[in-house]
């Protein structure tokens, strides 16, 4: 059995004013530095082997923190961990975004199957590479969104659930099947 928990990177300014930040390299803010060391006090607790992040800054930084507080090796590093490029609309409000695309085509968006299709790749790889491992992923909320999305057959996920910054998802693969222990849950809810 391979445990993933995939971990939503901590609040950055743009989360909290409600910008769409898709591949944008935005910072944490100081909120989501206590996230992140809120999600490494209650993941030191367990056992992990391996820890990967996003390339992206929010990512990079909230799986910086975890790995300094549960001693693991090293901090890995997956390209296709990004978050979905919302192209156009990157940097802008919810208003601001209905009011340039008020038909929902986004020049430059990347397409909700090529998002599914790359998320689950990605997540594919590294279960076959630490095949039987304890691993956290630090990722991002379209991208998990998309996985739970896949996994649960859209009965949550994309279009349904709103994922928190900082929130934990963990999901099994057993007999190469994936299914979702639970998901959006923050280090408050678990404990």
């Amino acid at each position: 059995m391979t445990t993933i928990c995939i971990i939503r990177h901590g609040e950055t300014d743009w989360n909290s004013s409600g910008r769409l930040q898709g591949c944008e390299d935005i910072e944490l803010n100081d909120q989501g530095r206590l996230q992140a060391a809120s999600l490494a006090a209650y993941l030191s607790r367990q056992p992990w082997d391996v820890i990967i992040s996003s390339p992206l800054k929010r990512a990079y930084e909230t799986a910086q923190i975890i790995a300094s507080h549960i001693s693991l090796p090293c901090l890995n590093v997956h390209e296709g961990l990004r978050e979905r490029d919302y192209g156009e609309a990157s940097g802008l409000l919810p208003d601001e975004r209905h009011k340039r695309f008020p038909d929902g085509i986004i020049p430059g968006q990347e397409g909700f199957e090529h998002l599914r299709e790359r998320a689950i790749r990605a997540i594919d790889e590294i279960a076959e590479q630490y095949s039987g491992k304890r691993i956290i992923v630090v990722a991002h909320g379209a991208f998990t969104n998309s996985i739970l999305y896949t996994i649960s057959g859209g009965e949550f996920g994309s279009f349904k659930t709103r994922l928190k910054n900082g929130c934990l998802n963990l999901i099994v693969q057993s007999n190469s099947q994936w299914s979702v222990s639970y998901y959006n849950k923050t280090v408050e809810e678990l404990t």
